[in-house]
C-alpha cells in the first residue's frame, strides 16, 4: 500500500525537483544545534538545474519564521537554521519567476528536522474517562445483533468477492470482502483496510494469501455511478470537522466510522477461512487514525500499520506546535478521538509512515504518537522532502527511523 501510495505522488511531479537534506539524521539534532539544509534543483534526466530563483521559508515550533532567496547552481542553496526547545522546524522552498511567481515545473522542497525528539510530548491531558467512554460504545454495539446481508458480485477471477451490509450501531457498516476461491477452512489471515477522509467509491483488495476486508468510510452503497458519490459528497461535506457537532462525543462522525470498522471485522472472523489468529489493520491518514483506534479497541488486531497518521495531538496548535492545516475545530470532547491517547492502549506490532513536510498531520504530533506508544514493537520512519498528498520523486530521498 506504501509504495503505491508513493507511487501515485510521485507521479504527478513536475519535470525538475529538488534533492538534498540536512547535514545529519533529521531527529538527532540537539536544541540549539546548526542544521544545515543543503539542495540541489534536478530535472527527471538527472541533470542539475542552474540559475532557478527560489524563496525559502523557515518556520518552526517555536514559533519564529525567517525566510530568504537563492539561485540554484552548481554549489547546492544552502539553508542554515536551529532552535533552542524539543521541537520541529519545516523548511520550504519555492522555486520563482523574475515577478515572484511560483514556477509551476518544479515541485516545492518541503522538510524538516527535529531538536529533542524523545522529549517531544504531549502536554494536553486526556479525559479522565477515555477508557469508560469507549467501553459504553461498545456496550452499545453489543447490543445490536450480528446480523449481514452478504451479496456475491462480479470480482477478480479466482476470487469470491462480496458487498457487505452489516447491522451496526446507527447506519449499516459497508465493505468489500474477497478471498481466493476455493480457500480452506482456517487457512488465512485477515487483513483489513481503513480509507482516508474523503466522500468516493472504494474498491475490493484482492490477496492471493489472505481475506480481505475493505471496509467503506462511510455507510453508503457500494459499486455506485460518479454522480452518486457526488451528491454524497455534497451531504457529507466537512464530516466530523465542526465543533458545534462533536460537543456530545456521542454524537461525534468518526465514534459511528469507528464503530462500523469494528462491526465489519467483527463479522470477518466468523468466517471459516480465516486462520483465528492474524488480524492486519492498515490505512492511510483518516485510515490510519481508524487504523490506531481499531488496534486499541479490537484487541484480537495482531498488527497495525499507519501511513501519514491522522488526529494526532490534537490540542497541538494550543500546546505551542505549528498548526495542522486540516482538523476538527478543537473543543475538550474531540480529545476521545485523538490518536494520541488511542495508542497508549494499543497492544499490537504498530507500524508508522510519515513525512517531515507533512502540516496535515504535523510531524509533532507523528512524534507524540510514537513517543506515546506502549505497543509491544512500533517502528517510526520518516521521509524528508514530502507533504501529505506528496513523496519526492528522488530515489535517494532520505529516511529517518526510530524504534522501541
Amino acid at each position: 500500500m506504501l509504495m503505491l501510495f508513493v507511487a501515485a505522488a510521485a507521479s504527478m511531479a513536475a519535470n525538475s525537483y529538488f534533492i538534498g537534506s540536512c547535514d545529519k539524521d533529521a531527529l538527532g539534532y540537539k536544541p540549539g544545534e546548526n542544521m544545515k539544509f543543503s539542495l540541489h534543483i534536478q530535472n527527471d534526466k538527472g541533470e542539475l538545474v542552474e540559475g532557478q530563483k527560489v524563496k525559502w521559508m523557515r518556520r518552526g515550533d517555536d514559533g519564529i519564521t525567517k525566510s530568504g532567496t537563492a539561485v540554484s547552481g552548481k554549489e547546492p542553496i544552502v539553508i542554515e537554521t536551529s532552535i533552542d526547545m524539543p521541537g520541529f522546524v519545516r523548511i520550504t522552498v519555492t522555486p520563482v519567476d523574475d515577478n515572484g511567481k511560483r514556477v509551476k515545473n518544479i515541485d516545492l522542497y518541503d522538510g524538516g528536522a527535529c531538536a529533542d525528539f524523545d522529549k517531544i510530548v504531549q502536554k494536553t491531558v486526556e479525559p479522565n474517562d477515555f477508557d469508560a467512554f469507549w467501553a459504553k460504545q461498545l456496550s452499545y454495539l453489543k447490543k445490536v445483533p450480528l446480523k449481514c446481508e452478504k451479496k456475491e458480485i462480479k470480482g477478480k477471477d479466482g476470487y469470491k468477492t462480496y458487498d457487505l451490509t452489516i447491522d451496526c450501531v446507527g447506519k449499516p457498516a459497508k465493505a468489500y470482502l474477497t478471498y481466493p476461491d476455493g480457500a480452506l477452512p482456517k487457512s488465512l489471515p485477515l487483513n483489513v483496510l481503513v480509507h482516508g477522509y474523503g466522500v468516493s467509491r472504494i474498491n475490493p483488495v484482492y490477496n492471493p494469501s489472505a481475506i480481505s476486508l475493505s471496509i467503506a468510510r462511510h455507510s453508503y452503497e457500494l459499486g455506485q455511478s460518479d454522480e452518486y458519490y457526488k451528491q454524497k459528497k455534497i451531504e457529507l461535506s466537512g464530516f466530523g470537522l465542526k465543533a458545534k457537532d462533536n460537543k456530545n462525543p456521542e454524537n461525534n462522525y468518526f465514534r459511528d466510522m469507528i464503530l462500523r470498522d469494528i462491526r465489519a471485522i467483527e463479522y470477518a472472523k466468523t468466517l471459516p477461512q480465516w486462520n483465528g489468529k492474524d488480524i492486519r489493520i492498515s490505512g492511510g491518514s483518516m485510515g490510519g487514525f481508524q487504523s490506531i483506534f481499531v488496534s486499541y479497541l479490537d484487541k484480537d488486531i495482531t498488527e497495525c500499520t499507519a501511513y501519514v497518521p491522522w488526529m494526532c495531538n490534537l490540542n497541538g496548535q494550543n500546546e505551542g506546535r505549528q498548526p495542522a492545516l486540516f482538523k476538527p475545530e478543537y473543543i475538550p470532547e474531540v480529545l476521545y478521538f485523538d490518536s494520541t491517547n488511542a495508542i497508549k492502549r494499543v497492544k499490537c506490532p504498530v507500524k508508522i509512515f510519515a513525512r517531515l513536510g507533512d502540516y496535515v498531520c504535523p510531524p509533532s504530533g507523528v512524534t507524540i504518537l510514537f513517543n506515546n506508544s506502549n505497543a509491544k514493537k512500533t517502528d517510526l520512519e520518516f521521509f524528508q522532502n514530502g507533504t501529505h498528498p506528496y513523496s519526492s520523486p528522488w530515489k535517494d530521498n532520505p529516511s529517518y527511523k526510530r524504534s522501541k
